[in-house]
């Protein structure tokens, strides 16, 4: 019995996602509630209210046939705001569902279709309305010779200048050419544009092998890229690198989680 159950749960979603997805969910809503459509209803009915649409057809005849044999006591009143209901269950769900996608640095080949993490990493930046996060061990400087730093800095930049609250988080040991990340932001960081909130994670002096390694980044806590890829030219367009991208409630809990640390005072100001 309940496998029959969930059977009938399952065709009854399907129903609803096939009426939504045609745009006719709200025209079979208003025909059960004015009585146009009932658990009576012939084909000729049902195909007069499908006007053509086969997918609508097909969703509308199974859904005449779960409400005859499994909800017969049902009003058309009530089963409309069933509908409802499993249709709004539909939607949050899926709002609620992480998408993911493999990104990729490195040689191109034949067969795999991984989005590169330059784009990727220009795409997330470039979408956040109200909130940022960069968190990475290693910002390359100016001696990124092609400029594919500099047009990521300055897409951050950008974000600020339109109201995006930006964190960036970055580890604070020398990096190649005797310079700190610190140094290599202001360096980079355009003229005329306030600065994002700069944090550190201070290493214990007696520890000098601990490094802030994530690489992170974080819009709007709902879109998210971790990666092994570090802020510089090689990582985003030459290495081999690999990073996932999750969009949905990963993403939050990640910007919450280094929340957490600034609130814990694990993570500090940058500012020396």
């Amino acid at each position: 019995m309940p496998d029959t159950k969930n059977k009938t749960a399952y065709t009854l979603a399907q129903n609803v996602r096939q009426l939504i997805n045609a745009g006719t969910f709200a025209e079979v809503i208003v025909a059960l509630e004015s009585g146009e459509l009932t658990s009576q209803s012939g084909s000729a009915s049902i195909a007069k209210l499908a006007a053509g649409r086969g997918t609508v057809q097909s969703a509308l005849s199974s859904l005449i046939t779960i409400w005859t044999f499994e909800f017969t006591a049902l009003s058309s009143a009530a089963f409309a705001l069933q509908l409802i209901a499993l249709k709004e269950a539909v939607l949050l769900t899926e709002s609620e569902a992480t998408k993911t996608e493999v990104v990729w640095t490195g040689p191109k080949v034949e067969g795999s279709y991984l989005r590169a993490t330059r784009q990727v990493v220009q795409d997330i930046i470039s979408a956040a309305q109200f909130e940022l996060l960069v968190v990475g061990y290693w910002l390359a400087g100016k001696e990124d010779y092609e400029g594919i730093i500099n047009d990521v800095i300055e897409l951050i930049a950008n974000a600020v200048a339109r109201g995006v609250k930006v964190i960036m988080v970055l580890d604070e040991g020398e990096k190649g050419y005797g310079k700190n990340n610190r140094d290599t932001l202001i360096a980079l960081w355009p003229k005329g544009i306030a600065s994002p909130q700069l944090l550190t994670w201070k290493i214990p002096p007696n520890d000098k092998h601990l490094k802030l390694h994530a690489k992170v980044l974080v819009a709007d806590r709902h879109d998210a890229l971790v990666t092994s890829a570090n802020l510089t030219m090689y990582a985003l367009d030459r290495n081999m690198e690999m990073g996932v991208r999750a969009q949905g409630q990963p993403s939050e809990r990640i910007a919450q989680h280094f929340e957490l640390l600034r609130y814990k005072e694990i993570l500090v100001p940058y500012d020396v």
